[in-house]
């Protein structure tokens, strides 16, 4: 299982840092050339992911809880 190095990606289960959650699961498993692909004009980050989320496949829907699992384990085992 590959560990990201770095700076933790955000939790989807904390409101605060929920949007900067979207973007970042946006640029890391929707195809995208240029910003604009990620999200509409006047789009927020959440309903860009929310509108992503209703298309992927399911695989990736598969890694993307995956990532929010690891971080539970990790709260379970402190």
């Amino acid at each position: 299982v590959p560990v990201p190095l770095g700076a933790s990606i955000p939790r989807r289960d904390k409101e605060e840092v929920y949007p900067c959650y979207c973007r970042l699961m946006l640029i890391l498993f929707k195809p995208w050339t240029s910003a604009s692909d990620l999200q509409n004009a006047g789009e927020s980050w959440s309903d860009a992911f929310e509108r992503f989320h209703t298309i992927c496949a399911r695989n990736v829907l598969s890694v993307i809880n995956n990532m929010q699992i690891m971080h539970e384990c990790h709260d379970s085992h402190d």
